[in-house]
């Protein structure tokens, strides 16, 4: 997977942005859209520790999750790899991996970002 291509589908209709998981526009719900890829180096936004992670993530005491926002604006929540250091305005790379397993023991892969030292 490469770390940078993720796709988001902005609507035909609206032009509203959103994740591409969705099959119909959650502000009008039309159905047809275009891919856009994220552009540049994400900065941090927010972020917040998670002293309470859900059962999924039971093999990690707490973890950070933040907002980033993409050079063309895409913004995107995700996993911090570190809780160490994190502030806001910080520079971060998107990389794909295994985050948890779920419930029933499926891998769950996604986008987490990683602090830029």
């Amino acid at each position: 997977m490469d770390d940078n291509k993720i796709e988001w589908i902005k609507c035909n209709k609206c032009g509203f942005i959103q994740y591409k998981s969705h099959l119909r526009c959650i502000k009008c719900k039309n159905n047809k859209f275009e891919k856009i890829n994220v552009v540049g180096t994400p900065t941090l936004i927010s972020y917040t520790i998670l002293y309470a992670p859900p059962m999924e993530f039971r093999d990690k005491k707490s973890y950070a999750l933040g907002i980033v926002e993409f050079e063309n604006g895409i913004k995107a929540l995700g996993q911090i790899s570190s809780q160490k250091g994190l502030q806001i305005g910080m520079k971060l790379k998107p990389k794909f991996e295994k985050i948890c397993d779920d419930l029933d023991g499926k891998e769950i892969y996604t986008y987490i970002f990683v602090p830029i030292t």
